[in-house]
């Protein structure tokens, strides 16, 4: 159950032992107050040339996209756009009735099918020459958007974009297929010039299942526009697919009250499988994210790219580890993993001299231990024997002996002696 107030968490009814231990809570909210990401001195003032609406967050912001761009980029990815949601009294927060955070702040994320981010781009409203490279073409707003998200994908490499109506058009595709990037995306029939397409009145009298192919020659290649009847009509541009070959999907019939199969080209079959990366990290994002207010806007841009990044650095832990486990669930226990890592990572722990008071002493009910994370165990930071009032189980894989000493840091009892030594070898190995 979410906890309504953050302070909450150093409640003594329901605190949690790792908030405690690792910030007092006074500490925590001057941190939170004085949280700067930028030097407000150098803000170039509105209406100047060179003025950045996100100068508040940018290093964060160009330092979290130099580490996505790093990655090696996956064959197919997806441009589509994202929702940071927030309510903050912000001229760049937008409403979009579609979304299921309808107010927010909008971001334009250039993903895989893994849902990785590979790269990202804040909303901010303006955009000048500068912003453009001298051999980068003016395709328009959003086209313009696809053009900078692609800038780290290299050329001629057979990779492919996919993208909606609100970044398709034939300049759009034409400037990819000259960088040696195909591209499939649904096209609104306005942004064809003399488009062959059928219009709505013909569109109508459409078979379900029918499709219109048509070719044309464009400065670096081909381009082929597709119209589908479905339920409704679905319009396509691609430089690399059309209706050939076609396969067959099953659809419900309302007026025969049955499923039959219709025609799907192959276009069709590639958009619907392959476009899906930026949703599937939407999935990913909405299970466990920070739900922490603020009145300040850049906080809640700055809690949303922690949990991009969180997100992204799980996804690359099921890449290296090649694990198909629940995803839902392993999500959650890399991020308290990550979370214990962090608080404990660098701690020193220095033990008391002399014998402990009889004061301190209070019966404790014995508690199943649980290792450290790696990162913690191995860290050679800390690491302190302590005598213990009882003795316990070692808990160093394969050792059945019992000892009264325990790690200060990972308490976790282990054998220290001479035949035994397994409070080295658990803190090396």
């Amino acid at each position: 159950m979410p906890i309504s107030n953050v302070r909450l968490y150093w409640n003594r009814s329901i605190s949690i032992s790792l908030f405690v231990e690792t910030l007092p809570l006074n500490v925590f909210e001057k941190i939170r107050q004085f949280l700067h990401f930028n030097d407000n001195s150098l803000l170039v003032p509105r209406n100047e040339p060179g003025h950045d609406r996100m100068h508040k967050i940018r290093p964060v912001i160009e330092t979290i996209r130099k580490r996505f761009n790093s990655i090696p980029v996956e064959e197919r990815v997806a441009c589509d756009e994202q929702m940071c949601s927030s309510k903050a009294r912000h001229f760049l927060i937008r409403y979009m009735p579609k979304k299921p955070n309808k107010y927010g702040f909008i971001l334009y994320l250039l993903s895989g099918m893994s849902g990785f981010s590979y790269n990202f781009e804040v909303y901010t409203g303006q955009e000048g020459e500068e912003e453009r490279l001298p051999n980068e073409p003016d395709i328009g707003a959003t086209g313009n958007t696809v053009v900078r998200l692609t800038r780290i994908l290299k050329p001629h490499q057979n990779h492919k974009i996919y993208f909606d109506n609100y970044y398709t058009s034939i300049s759009l595709c034409d400037y990819l297929l000259s960088q040696g990037v195909h591209c499939v995306g649904t096209v609104r029939t306005d942004r064809i010039p003399d488009c062959p397409l059928p219009d709505k009145k013909t569109q109508k009298s459409m078979v379900r299942g029918q499709s219109v192919e048509y070719v044309g020659e464009m400065k670096n290649g081909k381009i082929a526009a597709v119209s589908w009847k479905d339920n409704k009509c679905v319009n396509l541009l691609s430089t690399f697919a059309g209706v050939e070959p076609e396969t067959k999907v099953r659809r419900y019939d309302r007026s025969r009250k049955l499923h039959v199969e219709v025609n799907c080209p192959s276009i069709i079959s590639e958009y619907n499988r392959h476009m899906g990366g930026v949703d599937l990290l939407d999935s990913l994002l909405g299970r466990y994210k920070i739900i922490q207010r603020s009145k300040k806007w850049y906080i809640r841009l700055f809690y949303h790219l922690l949990d991009l990044t969180v997100v992204n650095a799980w996804l690359i832990y099921v890449r290296v580890h090649k694990e198909r486990q629940e995803p839902h669930l392993k999500l959650a226990m890399f991020r308290l993993q990550l979370a214990q890592s962090l608080c404990k990572f660098g701690m020193t722990t220095t033990p008391t001299r002399g014998r402990p008071s009889l004061a301190s002493k209070k019966p404790k009910k014995a508690v199943a231990c649980s290792g450290p994370p790696k990162e913690v165990r191995l860290d050679n930071i800390g690491h302190w024997p302590d005598h213990t009032e009882k003795k316990q189980r070692c808990k160093m894989e394969q050792c059945k002996g019992f000892t009264v000493i325990k790690c200060v840091k990972c308490t976790v009892p282990l054998c220290l002696n001479k035949t035994n030594n397994c409070f080295v070898k658990y803190h090396t190995l």
